[in-house]
């Protein structure tokens, strides 16, 4: 019990830290990796799979958010648009310790709200779900 209650504490800590950059910077660069481009200033996320297979995700010069993956081989995947509106780095974090295939990647938009959505054991993502913080206690 105390572990979920530090686990979600840490989890809001991240979240609030990220309000502060729900803008794009005025002179915001783009880069460029594995043939897509991103906002520089997002960077990339990444997300280690149990079996050592990865997962990237950056935000895309339209603010939706962009993944790609290695497979078995340690192949990289295309890039994908999984939709949203982000004006923060995406981050991902394990939201079931029950499970370690599954993890929530989440942003913040324009407006300052906080957006997340899950990938389940098999690699299904739900759709993007608005959340509340508990942002007084």
């Amino acid at each position: 019990m105390l572990v979920r209650k530090l686990k979600a504490a840490v989890i809001v800590a991240a979240a609030v830290a990220s309000v502060s950059v729900v803008s794009t910077p005025a002179e915001a660069s783009n880069c460029s990796r594995g043939g897509g481009v991103y906002i520089c200033e997002y960077g990339v996320t990444s997300y280690k799979l149990p079996d050592g297979t990865k997962q990237e995700l950056v935000v895309g010069t339209d603010h939706a958010v962009w993944t790609r993956w290695t497979d078995s081989d340690g192949d990289w995947s295309g890039w994908m648009s999984m939709g949203g509106k982000a004006w923060s780095t995406v981050r991902a974090y394990d939201y079931d310790t029950s499970d370690p295939w599954t993890f929530r990647v989440h942003y913040f938009d324009q407006t300052a709200e906080y957006w997340g959505r899950n990938r389940d054991h098999d690699g299904n993502w739900s759709a993007w779900i608005r959340y509340d913080l508990p942002l007084n206690g």
